[in-house]
C-alpha cells in the first residue's frame, strides 16, 4: 500500500486507517514528499502505533509520480494499492479486488469511485453507472476510449487499481516521473501495453474525494495535485511516436482525439473560474474569445445536473 503524502496533515491518519482496516494483511508505506506543514510528524506518529506501516521522506518535493516510484521501489507484498492521502478506502475492499483478481487472472484491478464530498463529509455519487456485480475486462483501446479529458462521462484514468507486483518488476513499469497531472492514466496505459490483463468491478470501494463538492459546490482544500494540461497533452502525443502504437491506427487515433480533449480542457478552464464567481460578463467575453469553450459549457452542467441527481 503506496500513500504519497504532502501536506495532508489533516486527512493521513483516515487514509491509513481505511488501508490498516482491510480484512487482508497489509504493509502501508507513507512517502512524505517534502511536506511543509505537520504530515511528517503524523506519519512518525502512525508508525509509532503500528509496526506495519513505514515512513519515506523525499529531501524534496518530486511530485506524485516520483513519490510512488519510491514505494514501487520498497513495496514487498503480492499486490501494491495506491491511496492518495485524502482518499480512503471502504472496509473490504482489497480482499474483493483481490477475490477477482484471482478469478478473473488479472494482473490489475479496479473497483467503482465513489465522489466524496469533503465540506459535506458525505458520499456524492458513483463515478460509473455498473451495477455492483458487474466486472469486466478493460483493454488499451476501451481504456483511452473513456480517458477523454472533459469529455468522458468519467475519465478512467481516475481510477485506483490494484497492482501486481511480480508484473511490474518483470515488465520493470514506473510511473512517468515528469508527470505531477495524469500520472494515473499514463502508468496503467503502459501496463496494458505491456500485456496486463486489467478487470474492472462495478462496486464503488474508493471514497474518492472531489476538488470541488457536487453536493456543497466548494473546495475541498485538500487536493495538492499540480494541475499540468500541458504536460498531460505533450505526453499523450508522445505515445504517437511509440512503434505499438504506430502499428495500432485504432489506439493512436484515440490518442490524438484525447490530445484534442486535454487542448479542449484546458480552453475551459480559463472560462470555469468566472462561471464558479458568478461573473457572467467575465464569462460571456472568455467563451466568445473562444467557441471551443462553449460545448464544455454544456458537458459541465450536464455532469453537474446528474450529480446533484444522484446525490439524491
Amino acid at each position: 500500500m503506496i500513500i504519497a503524502a504532502y501536506n495532508a496533515q489533516d486527512t493521513l491518519v483516515r487514509a491509513v486507517n481505511s488501508a490498516l482496516g482491510q480484512q487482508v494483511p497489509v504493509e502501508v508505506l507513507i512517502i512524505d514528499d517534502a511536506s511543509s506543514d505537520d504530515t511528517p510528524r503524523v506519519a512518525e506518529g502512525l508508525t509509532r502505533l503500528h509496526d506495519n506501516v513505514r515512513l519515506i521522506v523525499s529531501a524534496e518535493n518530486g511530485g506524485p509520480s516520483v513519490a510512488r516510484n519510491r514505494g514501487l521501489a520498497e513495496a514487498q507484498g503480492e499486490w501494491i494499492a495506491i491511496l492518495d492521502a485524502d482518499d480512503a478506502f471502504l472496509p473490504g475492499r482489497l480482499q474483493r479486488m483481490t477475490g477477482v483478481a484471482r478469478r478473473h487472472e488479472a494482473d490489475l484491478v479496479a473497483d467503482n469511485l465513489l465522489f466524496f464530498d469533503w465540506q459535506a463529509q458525505a458520499v456524492a455519487g458513483r463515478a460509473l453507472r455498473l451495477a455492483d456485480d458487474h466486472v469486466q475486462q478493460v483493454g488499451a483501446a476501451d481504456f483511452v476510449g473513456q480517458c477523454m479529458t472533459g469529455r468522458s462521462p468519467f475519465d478512467y484514468g481516475q481510477l485506483k487499481p490494484i497492482f501486481r507486483r511480480r508484473f511490474l518488476h518483470a515488465r520493470g513499469l514506473r510511473y512517468p516521473p515528469h508527470l505531477r497531472h495524469g500520472e494515473d492514466f499514463a502508468f496503467v496505459l503502459d501496463w496494458l501495453l505491456a500485456g496486463a490483463r486489467f478487470m474492472l468491478m462495478g462496486e464503488g470501494l474508493y471514497l474518492f474525494t472531489q476538488r470541488i463538492g457536487s453536493i456543497s459546490s466548494d473546495s475541498s482544500g485538500q487536493s495538492r495535485t499540480i494541475l499540468n494540461l500541458q504536460a498531460m497533452r505533450d505526453h499523450t502525443l508522445g505515445l504517437l511516436a511509440r512503434p505499438r502504437i504506430r502499428a495500432d491506427r485504432a489506439l493512436a487515433g484515440l490518442l490524438s482525439k484525447r490530445a484534442d480533449a486535454i487542448r479542449d480542457q484546458a480552453i475551459w478552464n480559463r472560462a470555469y473560474p468566472h462561471l464558479r464567481a458568478r461573473r457572467p460578463g467575465a464569462l460571456l467575453m472568455e467563451m466568445l474569445r473562444d467557441r471551443r469553450s462553449w460545448p464544455m459549457l454544456a458537458r459541465h452542467l450536464v455532469r453537474r445536473h446528474r450529480a446533484r441527481m444522484l446525490a439524491r
